[in-house]
């Protein structure tokens, strides 16, 4: 029952503070959420520990204030990205492709040429709620979606992709709807960047033995269809560029689970040259390192 209340406190709240952040500019906006990043970062300290440890260990060479800089840094970001997030019922469609300029659009109208749809991968990197429903409006694409533990903030965050066009995959139903949405030539997005537990590819990762997800890996083998990354970066006037990547495919080894994750392994190193370009852009307070290998597990 405590929970339960706690969960309709935190809808109602989300609710109040979503009404009363759209009534400033988005502008003024990531002003306010500059400072609750900072707030948090100074004062409510959630997970600082963890960033601190994660960043000192993938940045070994820089100092503490360098790494505590970068960790203020990736506070302030993960704030206005949730912050844009609550302005997308604000939105057009002619105001989203003003504020998201994409590189190699190309690269995606060519895989699609190619009729099998692509599978799109991504992470916790700049706006990629904003990179989602920015490439919604040019090309039909749907994301994979787990379920927040609170229902009607769940909903709440969904209406706000469905709103922009992007079509909804449940995690659960992930197998049936991904080649579903690749038979009909359709994008599928997928982020990949958290912990996958035991079940996970045990590949590289910022210098250390990440558990990535295998699901866009295996889906593009499957259904013998592109495997594209996908980053958002944030420039300093209110825009963003995105770039898309091929990942690329390994040479077949007569053994799928090793394609698998010699394809995933390709896919971390691409994320890490935009998470080492980036610091900032990317969510080092999730304990991305959490699962260690099992001891009958080969290094790939």
């Amino acid at each position: 029952m405590a929970k339960k209340i706690s969960r309709k406190i935190e809808y109602a709240a989300l609710v109040i503070f979503a009404a009363a952040i759209r009534k400033l500019s988005i502008e003024k906006a990531r002003v306010v959420a500059g400072v609750l990043g900072a707030f948090a970062w100074n004062v409510i300290k959630i997970r600082r520990k963890v960033v601190v440890a994660n960043l000192a260990a993938a940045f070994p060479e820089k100092s503490s204030e360098e790494i505590a800089a970068l960790g203020l840094a990736t506070y302030r970001q993960f704030a206005t990205t949730m912050i844009e997030l609550l302005f997308f019922p604000r939105l057009s469609t002619a105001q989203l492709l003003e504020m998201v300029k994409f590189n190699n659009l190309d690269l995606v109208e060519i895989a699609l040429k190619q009729g099998r749809g692509a599978v799109m991968v991504g992470a916790h990197f700049g706006n990629w709620e904003l990179m989602g429903a920015a490439l919604a409006q040019r090309l039909p694409v749907s994301f994979v979606v787990g379920a927040q533990e609170n229902a009607p903030v769940d909903d709440m965050l969904n209406s706000y992709r469905a709103g922009k066009g992007v079509k909804l995959i449940p995690l659960k139903l992930a197998l049936r709807g991904v080649m579903k949405t690749l038979k009909a030539n359709e994008l599928v997005a997928i982020l990949a960047d958290q912990d996958a537990h035991e079940n996970g590819a045990f590949v590289k990762f910022m210098g250390r033995t990440a558990s990535t997800p295998k699901g866009p890996a295996s889906f593009a083998m499957r259904a013998r269809c592109p495997l594209i990354m996908g980053n958002i970066m944030r420039g300093t006037d209110g825009k963003f560029t995105v770039n898309f990547d091929v990942v690329p495919k390994p040479e077949p080894s007569g053994n799928e689970a090793t394609d698998i994750i010699n394809y995933t392994a390709n896919f971390n190193k691409l994320l890490e040259g935009y998470v080492r370009l980036y610091p900032d852009h990317w969510f080092w307070i999730h304990r991305r390192w959490k699962t260690k290998e099992p001891l009958c597990v080969k290094p790939s």
